[in-house]
């Protein structure tokens, strides 16, 4: 596999910034390639999947491209209030867009993916729900899936910008996936998987939203595994969502 750090200027941020992508060097590699856009938790950035994982070992014989881009503490959304960040545009306008001018990827929704953990596993949810018609399969690792539904003082011990970034009444919005769950038709929504560790503190805020969609009867895979909120345990479990995203994709192994 060969790695990059691309540097670009994104209109949505208006400011300059920077995403990783691990993208297949075999001439074997069957191309088009698909694309999984893997999203960072609340303090990290673009780097960190690289550096805190072996991803790039993960996805050797894959036709397969690792995007990693930088979300900042912005939770891969517009947000709410001024200064008014477009984490969310910025992903899906700017960094999807300048992939697909730059490498040889499968530019429809068969073709992409997107997956994160805890900030960035509901990044994920959320981006992948909003934006059905983009994604085809989404995952997410110990993902803060209820955030927005959170009573504000208890957000604000997480995230100080959380009023900034979802407003004052987040629950039953436009970030919130339980409600965007609602309103896209079931049909379309992207094949999704969600995992867990069992010492994890967001573990009870992703049995809640899993039998959510088992109430409303989804189709999804979940799963709870040892493991808390650490690099040893999303370490350990990209690796399924990798398989899961291969498979949702069709791709073959070369």
């Amino acid at each position: 596999m060969a790695f990059a750090t691309i540097n670009y200027f994104s209109q949505s941020l208006q400011k300059s910034s920077s995403f990783n992508i691990v993208f297949p060097d075999n001439p074997k590699a069957t191309r088009p390639w698909g694309v999984l856009y893997l999203l960072h938790g609340l303090s990290d950035d673009h780097t960190i999947w690289e550096r805190r994982t072996s991803i790039e070992r993960y996805v050797e014989g894959w036709p397969l491209a690792v995007v990693m881009p930088d979300g900042g503490r912005g939770w891969f959304t517009n947000a709410a209030k001024p200064p008014h960040y477009r984490y969310e545009d910025d992903l899906v306008k700017d960094v999807v867009g300048l992939v697909e001018r730059t490498f040889p990827v499968k530019a429809e929704r068969s073709g992409r993916a997107i997956g994160g953990l805890s900030m960035g596993g509901y990044g994920a949810v959320k981006i992948g729900l909003k934006h059905h018609e983009t994604f085809g399969s989404v995952t997410s690792h110990s993902g803060a899936v209820g955030f927005p539904r959170r009573l504000p003082e208890k957000a604000l011990e997480l995230s100080p910008e959380f009023n900034v970034i979802f407003g004052d009444s987040p629950e039953g919005g436009p970030e919130d996936p339980y409600a965007l769950i609602e309103k896209i038709d079931h049909g379309r929504i992207p094949a999704l998987r969600l995992d867990c560790g069992e010492e994890d503190f967001l573990l009870e805020e992703n049995r809640a939203f899993h039998q959510y969609l088992e109430s409303l009867h989804i189709p999804h895979e979940y799963e709870e595994f040892p493991g808390g909120h650490d690099w040893a345990y999303w370490d350990a479990h990209v690796r399924e969502a990798v398989a899961f995203h291969a498979k949702s994709m069709g791709l073959k192994k070369w």
